[in-house]
């Protein structure tokens, strides 16, 4: 029940965020950026009929992959269903402005983690969205079993160095770590041991004129949920870590680190 409710929360925390999503996600379009051209690199001169995305946001892998494959057929999912919408608005206002129709696109809300799409498909891709699974290790095996024989899943995914200098300072000051804990390269290499892996970490770093301005930029983008069960960091706790935060950065803007992995995996 408890998880239950809190991936309802993580839905309405998302939906709240459709509408300022698309200009305060700075690091996830440059990730979705990244993934389409991985994914380009990998397929090579293949021509995937079928492509599945989870957790498509506002649509910057969606629009980016399209660029590349426009002849593909494709099932464009979110849990949130603003965030759904959000998508099929930005994809229209493209269509309206170029000569694509965008009729091959399906939208549906869809938990990314109990997918009731029938397969195979010939991509399976993500931007920014495994991190909130609760059974990442099950939902990942719940994927590759939907690919063709030669198809790929390809993902982006917040890893565990991310926003270190915030958790350190909620250590020092003995607050407890609300955010979830990430999963390392090698929870990935272990998980998908039966198939063929390629794994790389970037660090993207987003700036920010206060520490403030920092979580609000979190809440913008719906991110800003805590771990499972568990209450928000109590307000005189906030003020502490937030005065302590802001003083490693005396010179210059606050730094948001975020720690990303890139995966694309296949049967061969």
């Amino acid at each position: 029940m408890i998880e239950k409710v809190w991936k309802e929360g993580l839905a309405r925390r998302f939906g709240a965020a459709a509408q300022s999503y698309e200009t305060q996600s700075e690091v996830q379009q440059k990730t979705a950026t990244a993934l389409s051209n991985l994914i380009k690199q990998r397929l090579g001169d293949r021509k995937p009929l079928r492509i599945l995305e989870i957790g498509c946001g506002t649509g910057y892998l969606t629009r980016s992959l399209y660029a590349h494959y426009p002849d593909a057929k494709y099932y464009i999912t979110d849990i949130s269903e603003d965030m759904v919408l959000q998508c099929q608005s930005s994809i229209l206002e493209a269509a309206n402005k170029e000569t694509q129709n965008y009729g091959n696109i399906v939208f549906s809300i869809m938990d990314g983690e109990k997918p009731d799409l029938e397969g195979p498909f010939d991509l399976i891709c993500s931007n920014m969205a495994f991190q909130w699974f609760r059974d990442l290790k099950g939902s990942l095996h719940k994927l590759t079993d939907l690919l063709t024989p030669d198809g790929v899943l390809a993902f982006t995914s917040l890893a565990s160095d991310t926003f270190d200098l915030w958790h350190r300072c909620q250590e020092e000051l003995s607050i407890e770590r609300l955010a979830p804990e990430f999963p390392s390269a090698n929870f990935y290499e272990d998980s998908l041991s039966s198939l063929v892996v390629e794994i790389e970490k970037q660090l993207f770093v987003q700036r920010h004129k206060s520490g403030l301005e920092f979580l609000q930029n979190l809440k913008d983008i719906g991110a800003h949920s805590s771990g499972l069960g568990r209450k928000p960091i109590g307000t005189g706790q906030l003020r502490r870590l937030l005065k302590k935060y802001e003083s490693y950065f005396t010179d210059g803007p606050i730094e948001a680190d975020y720690d990303v992995i890139f995966v694309l995996c296949s049967n061969n």
